[in-house]
């Protein structure tokens, strides 16, 4: 079974030494700098901030709490002492044998229902909402958060995550890609000239938050593949003005709805998203119209997994498991692992080379498993000696087996999204939102890897023998 709800998670990374709590930073720029700051650090923690400036004791933001693969390790219920590779081939073998959907349970009650606001009552700056960033337009409830909306069409629900910025102590903004399921409902309601039904949720259970940032099929709910990531059904209560599902144990909740935007958009932005920049000015994007505010007692925000290109190196990992079950689904021999870096941008496959042109069957299949509308960029093979987790190890495979000239190749025009900063402002303007993709084959050139310069050190058996023999003095 996974965590009964966020608190659990928290209290077991407080119980593996991973969880930091810190007391009287303030909403505006402190907690963002400090969260980014102990990013940077090797031990880099789970973050707990408390007592914060003109909010009162117990009113809490968490940060930083999934942000690298041992953290990643707790969501999937996995020992965090694991090698990184480890770790992420349990994570490849989870998925291969399936994650069953479990639908979610309604229940009459729940902890998310222990404080009320409604009508004139309600006030989201309630909570300490922090301004993260410098340059950002202005105060982010919605970062580590999802968003809740239902087809009118085919009556399923659909978790997604999407930013929100905080226009008033009532209105939020709701800025989604248009190829999102959350903005494609949107629209459905819009084009009938009616309102969206939302809620929003602010901290909640890990699962649920590790669904939502995934790619479900249309027609799925990521509260189904929550439960069967969690092991058992995520408790829901019938939200009293939407109808929609909320999560029971969330932290916050809001309902709410977003009008079409002829009726109601306001300057949203600019925030820097996760390639780490501000790709767009202020513009107009529809709002959330909130209706109610639920919350716990002493709740706790979840603010970004870390959205800066010193924090983005290690991610959900959701584009590894995909291109790992993409080169198994085709049948291609030979795959020893795969890593995203940077959230997907950079992404390694490692290989045993087996016939002329294995690598680049390989790099061709990784740039379609995502999914599309993505800002993923980056594709590289390597050989199977080299650990596609060890950042230094793809550099120097790349620095010495690749030839230019025959093994790196570039597809044009694929879809990508608003916030991927390499899309021009004349491309923006016409809405072209296309770039392109680079395949890198950093392999021992197949014709003559044979004759190429032997460079092992060690047997694969025998590093594990000594990492298991010694793990105590490795681990320290």
């Amino acid at each position: 079974m996974g965590f009964h709800d966020l608190r659990a998670f928290i209290a077991e990374a407080d119980r593996q030494g991973m969880l930091r709590r810190i007391e009287g930073a303030h909403w505006d720029l402190e907690i963002g700098a400090i969260a980014k700051m102990l990013h940077d650090t090797p031990a880099n923690p789970v973050v707990l901030f408390d007592r914060i400036p003109g909010y009162p004791p117990g009113f809490r933001v968490l940060s930083n709490h999934q942000n690298n693969v041992k953290k990643l390790a707790l969501v999937e219920g996995f020992s965090p002492d694991d090698s990184p590779m480890e770790i992420m081939r349990q994570l490849k073998e989870k998925r291969r044998k399936g994650v069953p959907l479990i639908p979610p349970r309604e229940v009459a009650d729940g902890p998310v229902l222990e404080n009320r606001e409604e009508g004139e009552n309600v006030d989201v700056l309630t909570f300490p909402v922090p301004r993260w960033r410098t340059l950002d337009g202005g105060r982010y409830i919605g970062t580590g958060t999802v968003v809740i909306n239902r087809d009118p069409d085919g009556d399923w629900v659909n978790v997604g995550t999407y930013r929100q910025m905080v226009h008033d102590a009532k209105t939020l903004g709701f800025f989604v890609e248009d190829q999102h399921h959350g903005k494609i409902i949107a629209k459905k309601y819009w084009a009938r000239g009616q309102a969206c039904p939302v809620v929003a949720c602010y901290g909640q259970e890990v699962e649920l938050f590790r669904a939502s940032t995934g790619s479900s099929p249309w027609g799925r709910s990521e509260l189904e593949v929550a439960g069967g990531l969690k092991g058992e059904p995520i408790d829901v209560v019938s939200g009293p003005v939407t109808g929609l599902p909320i999560p029971a144990r969330a932290e916050i909740a809001i309902e709410g709805e977003v009008p079409p935007p002829d009726v109601d958009a306001r300057p949203e932005g600019p925030f820097r998203e996760w390639p780490g920049y501000y790709t767009q000015e202020s513009a107009p994007q529809p709002v959330i119209r909130v209706k109610a505010v639920y919350h716990r007692n002493d709740p706790i925000l979840t603010g970004p997994l870390g959205n800066d290109r010193n924090v983005i190196v290690d991610g959900t990992h959701h584009a590894s498991t995909a291109v790992w079950e993409a080169l198994e689904r085709t049948a291609l021999p030979g795959i020893r692992g795969v890593w995203d870096h940077c959230n997907g941008l950079f992404i390694v496959i490692s290989l045993e080379q087996q016939f002329a042109g294995h690598a680049k069957m390989a790099l061709l299949t990784a740039t379609s498993a995502h999914g599309s509308g993505s800002a993923y960029r980056y594709y590289v093979a390597v050989d199977d000696d080299i650990d596609p987790s060890n950042l230094t190890d793809v550099l120097w495979a790349m620095t010495t087996r690749c030839v230019p000239e025959n093994q790196i190749d570039i597809v044009r025009s694929t879809l990508s999204a608003r916030i991927d900063p390499i899309v021009s402002p004349m491309k923006r303007a016409i809405g072209d939102l296309t770039c392109d993709r680079v395949l890198i084959d950093a392999c021992k050139p197949w014709d003559w890897r044979e004759q190429f310069g032997k460079s092992m050190t060690y047997t694969p058996e025998y590093e594990r023998e000594i990492r298991e023999k010694w793990r105590p003095a490795l681990m320290g």
